[in-house]
């Protein structure tokens, strides 16, 4: 809007100017001979001046504005000193002192018509021809003006020679400008504003400045003389403002690109200028010289000979450039994949077509049907028709078609193109089809489609296409009323198989379990898998409801725990399954999250079975994810903290070290127990940083407790160190780091190990206790007897310390067959040389049954329950005070 409003109001002032100038210049016309006429006259053509240099700073019409301007300065500088001369003298003079100023505009106005005509994005040929065109103008406006005054002008022996001169030099130059705007109209090839301004400036000059010369009494009508000096001056002066380039005009193709009629007929044209002139001598008996003509006449046929070979040369190179075109459309469309016909409205062929009888392979003959041809490759011809139809609706517009047929060899074979109605265009006069084989590319899309939606290895649905059928399940049960049911099955022993027969294997049990699958469940049903091990069954339209899909469950574990044979090793995998019944507000993800917590709820039973959702699993999983994210930034509020729960010798009851536990305060959900957020931190990774902060704290804390409290041995401090700390690579490190930063001596610190633990990957984590071994560390397997294969763990992993589960100490309290298993554990420990520590000691019978079977440590609430820091200490300093016997060294 604003720059409307520019352009607007500069047209405005533009109208303005110019309706002040025709005022001005008809005053000059009705007051001639007046001192008013004169000083109007001088002001008319000094506000020229400044009007084209004012023009020239506005629109930025560079070099050719600013020698324009100069022009109509130099003619404007001329007008006063004539002026000034005639009042001093009190006659106008025949030549002036501003002669040489008017002569100078000329020279400024021949610069800026040779700049303003200069295109450097022509070629040389338009350049060319704009001179001829040109150099014609100028050899005939030369032969009107020497004519009409120029030769009787110099003729003239009254006249002095400078005057001669002068006088015949303005028409002359006149003609020349009028040839340089001809050439840059020509190469421009275009009637720009400038160019009609600049051909009426030039044309009122050279008429006033012939009628000065050819008028017996030119005072007479020297008031339109004067106008016709003040207009071409006012022209030029509007120059500038007009100049400035069209871009959207700048790069168009020349108009001489091919012969046109009118363009042959102006270029000979000026040959009847010559005849014409001696036919009126000859009628007015008038004895004209015929040099003048007859040199023009020949500088005319020269330049026409040459325009008209030009002419002919490009006519001749445009048909080659045709021709060569024609013959290059010929071979692309031959061999192009592209079969190309022309159609009548009925679909015949109007000539015949080589590309498509090669596609074909049958002959497209001119009068054949298009439906017809296409239909030998089993495409419908009425989807033929209907293509033409729609091109028909829309001509000139292009309409993409896709068609699909049958190879007569077999298969599917696919035609794409487009089709365009050109009926109304005279060279073509039909539809014209485009058509090739997309056969390749369909199937290649198809096969990304299949590769979108199923699971590469096992051909079963994936994820994505799990959970649309999952949405239009959703919306089927909205219609008829019955849920959908969702079961999400995980592979128990799947790892082992992949560990130990290797992943080919693996994925042989995984495809052997897809085909299971799909054996059992309906047609109806969408088995997916997942990811890894992950499958689930979409259970559709039941009616059975959740007995059924329990039903289903059950078939499924029984396939699935069926012997499998990859390479030669029989094999047997079991699979936990969680069942969900979508509810009225289930969304195709809040089923599988729902039906996922259930089948982690079946795995953590112990495997092997199936577990139907219920709404407090969602309780509990969105609590687990409450505390995982309240867990991330625990340890840097310095929520957690270490207790630590004494380890007595069974014989003094003295306290020999202690075991660090962790502790959860947390400031809105109170005290979070272990059971509840280790397992937590052990699978979110939490555990990593935190079992870190444990290590270095509580190595800090026994080297204070041993130097205040000296002893041999020095006290023990137990850590507990998880799968996941054991799985990484940095354990080895945290330990010898909190060592250092402590100074206790390595075999002060136990890291105690469950054999849960061990079983994830029983190499990695025996080399890992080896390089723990290496420091000086002791190591303690905690919880014995509670994991998978204690005895084979004992042999494999070389161990200081052997921790007798609390399970196994409260039996002590019951039958002697019972407390047998105890005995038994102690003496094992005592054979492989272990260090026998009893947990969860809680009665003194349990005690001294320990102390009977010469058990070497314990540690439970009969001693003292887990303590803080500071009354850890007090203990210590309270057992620094002889004792007459044994006795609990605290309770609570």
């Amino acid at each position: 809007m604003g720059s409307w409003t520019a352009q607007h109001r500069g047209r405005l002032v533009a109208a303005a100017w110019l309706l002040l100038a025709a005022v001005l210049v008809s005053l000059v016309v009705m007051t001639d001979g007046t001192t008013f006429a004169a000083v109007t006259y001088q002001v008319l053509t000094i506000g020229a001046a400044v009007a084209a240099w004012v023009g020239v700073r506005r629109r930025s019409a560079g070099r050719a504005g600013r020698w324009f301007a100069a022009t109509v300065t130099l003619n404007a500088v001329g007008d006063v000193v004539w002026q000034v001369q005639s009042w001093v003298v009190g006659s106008a003079p025949d030549v002036s002192l501003g002669d040489p100023a008017y002569l100078a505009s000329y020279v400024a106005l021949g610069v800026a018509l040779t700049l303003h005509a200069r295109d450097d994005d022509a070629s040389d040929r338009v350049r060319f021809h704009s001179l001829l065109d040109g150099a014609a103008v100028l050899v005939v406006a030369l032969l009107v003006v020497w004519q009409s005054s120029v030769q009787s002008t110099l003729a003239d022996d009254a006249l002095p020679l400078a005057t001669k001169i002068a006088w015949a030099a303005y028409p002359v130059l006149d003609a020349v400008a009028l040839g340089l705007v001809v050439r840059g109209v020509v190469l421009r090839s275009q009637l720009t504003r400038s160019a009609l301004l600049l051909g009426l400036g030039t044309a009122a000059w050279l008429g006033s400045d012939m009628a000065w010369l050819l008028l017996a009494s030119a005072e007479t009508v020297s008031g339109w003389l004067d106008a016709g000096w003040l207009v071409g001056a006012v022209l030029l002066a509007a120059v500038p403002w007009a100049s400035r380039p069209d871009p959207a005009v700048r790069h168009r193709e020349p108009s001489d690109a091919v012969v046109g009629r009118v363009r042959m007929t102006l270029a000979f044209l000026p040959l009847l200028v010559p005849g014409a002139f001696e036919f009126r001598a000859w009628l007015s008996g008038a004895d004209i010289d015929p040099v003048p003509g007859l040199l023009a006449t020949c500088s005319l046929t020269v330049l026409m000979v040459v325009r008209a070979q030009r002419l002919l040369s490009d006519s001749a190179r445009a048909r080659a450039e045709v021709d060569s075109q024609a013959r290059r459309y010929e071979a692309l469309a031959v061999n192009s994949s592209d079969a190309v016909v022309v159609v009548d409205v009925a679909g015949r062929l109007t000539a015949d077509s080589t590309t498509l009888t090669d596609l074909l392979g049958r002959p497209a003959s001119a009068g054949c049907s298009l439906p017809d041809l296409l239909g030998g490759l089993g495409i419908d011809p009425a989807d033929v028709r209907a293509v033409l139809d729609r091109a028909c609706s829309v001509p000139g517009e292009p309409v993409e078609l896709e068609l699909r047929g049958g190879h007569p060899r077999g298969g599917v074979v696919w035609l794409g193109g487009r089709a365009v109605d050109l009926l109304t265009d005279p060279d073509v006069g039909g539809i014209v089809v485009g058509v090739y084989d997309i056969t390749g590319r369909k199937e290649a899309e198809q096969e990304l489609a299949h590769q979108a939606f199923y699971d590469g290895l096992t051909g079963l649905a994936n994820r994505s296409l799990f959970l649309d059928h999952t949405e239009q399940a959703l919306r089927r049960a909205g219609r008829n009323g019955t849920a959908p049911i969702v079961l999400c099955l995980d592979l128990d022993g799947f790892k082992d198989v992949n560990d130990s027969l290797g992943h080919l294997a693996g994925d042989e049990l995984l495809r052997t379990v897809a085909g299971r699958l799909l054996g059992v469940v309906r047609a109806a049903d969408t088995v997916s898998r997942l990811g890894g091990d992950e499958f689930a069954v979409l259970v559709d339209d039941t009616r059975g409801g959740l007995p059924a899909a329990a039903s289903l469950a059950e078939r499924l574990l029984q396939v699935i725990g069926e012997p499998v044979d990859l390479g030669g090793h029989r094999v047997t995998v079991g699979a936990s399954i969680g069942i969900v019944a979508a509810e009225p507000e289930a969304t195709p993800l809040s089923l599988f999250r729902d039906a996922d917590i259930a089948m982690y709820r079946a795995k953590a039973a112990g495997r092997a079975t199936w577990v139907v959702f219920d709404p407090e699993m969602r309780a509990a999983a969105l609590e687990r994810i409450e505390l995982e994210r309240e867990l991330g930034g625990a340890l840097a509020a310095g929520q957690l903290r270490l207790v630590y729960q004494p380890v007595v010798d069974l014989q003094t009851e003295r306290v020999v070290g202690f075991e660090a536990l962790l502790r959860w305060q947390h400031p809105t959900l109170g005290a979070i127990g272990p059971d509840r957020f280790v397992p937590v931190a052990e699978d979110s990774g939490h555990i990593v940083p935190i079992g870190r902060w444990v290590l270095a704290e509580a190595t800090r804390t026994a080297a204070r407790w041993q130097r205040a409290h000296p002893g041999s041995p020095p006290l023990s401090m137990a850590v507990n160190v998880s799968a996941r700390q054991l799985a990484g690579g940095t354990l080895v490190h945290q330990v010898a780091e909190a060592l250092t930063g402590s100074g206790i001596a390595p075999s002060s610190l136990v890291l105690e190990v469950t054999e849960t633990a061990l079983v994830t990957d029983p190499d990695a984590v025996a080399e890992r206790l080896a390089e723990l071994r290496a420091l000086g560390t002791r190591l303690a397997l905690d919880d014995f007897g509670t994991g998978y294969s204690s005895l084979s763990y004992l042999r494999q992993f070389d161990v200081d310390v052997l921790k007798i589960d609390r399970s196994f100490v409260s039996l002590l309290d019951e039958a002697g067959a019972d407390a047998a298993i105890v005995h038994g554990l102690v003496q094992l420990g005592r054979t492989l040389g272990l260090e026998v520590v009893a947990e969860g000691v809680e009665t003194g019978t349990q005690r001294d049954l320990l102390r009977a079977e010469r058990c070497d440590l314990a540690q439970g609430w009969l001693f003292a329950k887990p303590l803080e820091a500071a009354e850890a200490e007090l203990l210590l300093l309270s057992q620094a005070t002889p004792a007459t016997g044994p006795r609990p060294l605290a309770q609570s």
